[in-house]
């Protein structure tokens, strides 16, 4: 039995099995197929289903899954790294704070925006694989190397609520993860909306709340390393 999504219900069939924007289509079909069943159940007949194609043509395009899975992450995952390149400045260290309060909501914004694509970043950073390699070391690595002297700075202001400024960023990007990857699930148990706008500007506000707060009260009972 042929396991359907969501997608192939929406799909429109494209009218061309050739030029860019029928190729866009395929990949955006194929990102809702990836992200709600994993890489390893998404079959490449419910990849085409979704996309409206015949699966010989899907082929056309994309030589194997993998593949296809590659240039589905390469078309939609640049955009918070494009994003910082374009925010960061050379003297953004001089005020990290306000840095940190102009840039970080956009580079949450950019998970929130994109839910599909979170879901599938969140699953591929969970297992070990070499998709998992490939995806830290494409995407992940550089945006951590973008942020961290801004962490860095931060933690020197006694800022990132006493944390090191590694463990503050993985948990930003880690909860902005669980967060906007999860909509379906949070929905389903809490009832609460994640992709409202009003949630949105909430989640964010709370993710950001330790980055750009000194330590608690409690660190001083605990063996909290100190800023260097």
């Amino acid at each position: 039995m042929v396991m359907t999504t969501r997608a192939s219900a929406k799909a429109r069939r494209p009218q061309r099995y050739d030029g860019a924007d029928n190729r866009r289509a395929v990949l955006d079909a194929a990102l809702t197929v990836f992200s709600e069943l994993g890489f390893e159940a998404a079959s490449t007949r419910a990849i085409a289903a979704a996309a409206g194609i015949e699966q010989g043509h899907l082929a056309y395009y994309f030589p194997s899954k993998a593949a296809l899975w590659q240039n589905v992450v390469e078309a939609f995952a640049h955009e918070g790294e494009d994003l910082l390149r374009a925010a960061l400045e050379g003297d953004d260290l001089e005020r990290p704070a306000e840095t940190a309060a102009r840039v970080l909501p956009g580079l949450l914004r950019v998970f929130a925006r994109n839910p599909r694509l979170t879901r599938l970043m969140l699953q591929e950073f969970s297992v070990h694989s070499q998709r998992h390699d490939w995806v830290v070391e494409t995407f992940g690595a550089p945006v951590w190397h973008l942020l961290e002297p801004l962490f860095v700075a931060l933690r020197a202001k006694g800022l990132l609520s006493g944390a090191p400024p590694a463990v503050a960023y993985f948990n930003l990007v880690g909860a902005a993860l669980i967060t906007f990857g999860n909509h379906d699930l949070i929905k389903r148990l809490a009832d609460c909306d994640t992709r409202a706008d009003a949630m949105i500007d909430a989640t964010i506000c709370y993710i950001l709340g330790p980055v750009l707060s000194p330590a608690p009260a409690i660190a001083q009972n605990l063996s909290v390393p100190r800023t260097p």
